[in-house]
């Protein structure tokens, strides 16, 4: 159930009462005109599909960009973990830092605020700690782990970009008034239309096309900040965050052959 009432909010029952009242008042006072809508309704409809179309575009960038980050992380960590030379205590560090990045990185996108100074400081500890380590890290490695790093910020700051800078809001807006504006123009027609029919078929169509209309619109609303984990279809931030360093190591380590003789 929660899925179907997932579109409705404050604005639906706006419109509702707006067809309402328009349609009440039609009757009221006996008022209808011929009037074709068509132009008016693709005003109304083919700005809601681009910004429909663009939010979901938006939002299959924002998950490439998060499983390249975790993907990097992941990379990362293996390229230490790997690394024979380094004690089980320099790899736990390792991937206590990379946990650091991650949760800096997903606390932002939930919307605590996002400090691109800290996330430097966050990979610069990284940096630091391989050249700590240089002895037992060869220059080969050393460059992938650099390679990955900079994924993770070109990664990073490309989701913050996206983030910040959505959909056009002024497009939004236009929206939001034309639908508003929508019963006013389409209710008399249709009261013209079907001046034979009863009264509540008159009364049903018109909530009808204003449920679709603001419907659309809480949609592409939702789809707006898909990191509040509230609608839908929100990414699921929790499946890109780095992994625990024990399960890590659990993947790193090679399967055991059964020896087993039936």
């Amino acid at each position: 159930m929660q899925k179907y009432l997932a579109i409705i909010d404050i604005k639906t029952g706006y419109v509702f009462l707006l067809c309402l009242v328009i349609t009440y008042f039609c009757f009221l006072f006996d008022f209808s005109y011929n009037l074709n809508v068509t132009l008016f309704s693709i005003a109304v409809i083919f700005p809601l599909v681009f910004t429909i179309r663009e939010a979901f575009r938006r939002r299959d960038s924002i998950i490439k960009l998060l499983s390249i980050f975790k993907s990097s992380l992941n990379s990362i960590y293996f390229s230490f973990a790997n690394n024979n030379k380094l004690s089980d205590e320099k790899k736990q560090i390792v991937a206590e830092k990379l946990r650091g990045i991650s949760q800096l990185f997903f606390y932002a996108l939930m919307g605590t605020g996002y400090s691109s100074k800290a996330m430097c400081t966050k990979l610069n500890e990284i940096l630091e700690f391989l050249d700590a380590n240089r002895d037992v890290i060869s220059n080969g490695q050393a460059l992938k782990i650099i390679r990955f790093l900079k994924d993770v910020d070109e990664s990073v700051e490309n989701t913050i970009g996206l983030k910040r800078h959505g959909t056009p809001i002024s497009l939004r807006a236009y929206c939001l008034v034309f639908i508003y504006m929508f019963p006013f123009v389409f209710i008399p027609t249709l009261t013209y239309d079907l001046t034979e029919g009863p009264q509540w078929i008159i009364y049903a169509l018109a909530i009808i096309h204003g449920f679709i209309l603001i419907s659309l619109y809480n949609v592409q609303d939702a789809m707006e900040n898909p990191f509040d984990q509230i609608g839908l279809d929100d990414i699921k931030l929790e499946e890109f965050h780095f992994a625990k360093s024990s399960e890590l190591r659990g993947n790193t380590e090679s399967p055991q052959a059964d020896t087993t003789v039936e």
